[in-house]
């Protein structure tokens, strides 16, 4: 039984793979659920291989999960998270529901877990956005940690925006809408003042933000070149249009210089530069 668990679906980032492992691990994560959302995964495969070795890295694919899962990206997308859900509940205590472009910030302390022992009367734990912008990158940057250091300031409203740790025996598996942010049965989801969050966010936004005690580093775009690569190459949820030019220069938010990750874990992954 892990206490634990990180889960992501991740579509054409393998770059950040290695990242985005090394750091949760670092801060406390035990087990990873990752699910490939590529057509070629042998890439990603061959990188994941020596953690899978490990036996701390769960490897995945969205296009062998079900025989006759539908195409529409939105549903699955839904069926990926509930076939997670299913994976870990009764192996895991709390399962974090984030992205690769996504890194929880416990501020409070370096141990994520020893975090959330302060939640256990919860069933989960909404953790706003903090985004950041490109620095200027034009071409995708070694780390993000240690080389996207500018981001939006706090009150900009994408940072209302949260994502869930959560119990995943708690989740109600046949209501799941909002990938930021799941309905839950036998206990509520609050912020980290302990304050409930809505069962029915829009979007995950809730209608205000704190991030005084834990974030999620939100590095939304990390360089045009993965705008272009990544973002503005794949559906979006909720039948969002794709993205432009003109989302990534609104979305591009650098007003203010923060390297709070960097100061504090920068060495995590200073062998990736």
């Amino acid at each position: 039984m892990h206490y634990l668990t990180a889960c992501a679906i991740f579509h054409k980032e393998n770059s950040w793979l290695d990242e985005w492992i090394q750091y949760h691990r670092a801060i406390g994560v035990e087990h990873f659920l990752l699910c490939n959302d590529d057509d070629d995964t042998r890439v990603s495969d061959r990188i994941l291989r020596p953690y899978v070795e490990q036996g701390f890295v769960e490897n995945f694919h969205v296009r062998c999960l079900y025989g006759s899962v539908r195409e529409d990206f939105v549903y699955r997308q839904r069926d990926v998270y509930r076939e997670m859900f299913r994976r870990s509940s009764g192996k895991t205590r709390w399962l974090a529901v984030i992205d690769l472009d996504e890194l929880i910030l416990p501020r409070t302390c370096d141990d994520l877990r020893e975090f959330l022992r302060d939640y256990e009367d919860h069933a989960a734990l909404a953790i706003h956005w903090c985004v950041y912008g490109t620095n200027g990158y034009i071409k995708r940057p070694p780390t993000q940690i240690n080389h996207l250091l500018h981001r939006s300031e706090l009150n900009w409203r994408w940072n209302r925006t949260v994502k869930s740790i959560v119990k995943p025996d708690k989740v109600v598996l046949n209501d799941i809408y909002d990938v930021h942010h799941f309905l839950t049965e036998g206990g509520i989801t609050v912020n980290e003042n302990h304050e409930p969050i809505s069962n029915r966010t829009t979007l995950g936004m809730a209608n205000n933000s704190s991030l005084a005690k834990i974030r999620i580093n939100h590095y939304r775009l990390r360089s045009w070149q993965d705008f272009w690569e990544v973002k503005a190459s794949r559906p979006r949820v909720n039948g969002c249009r794709v993205f432009n030019e003109k989302d990534f220069e609104w979305l591009n938010r650098n007003e203010v210089f923060d390297d709070e990750i960097s100061r504090r874990f920068g060495h995590i992954v200073q062998n990736l530069q």
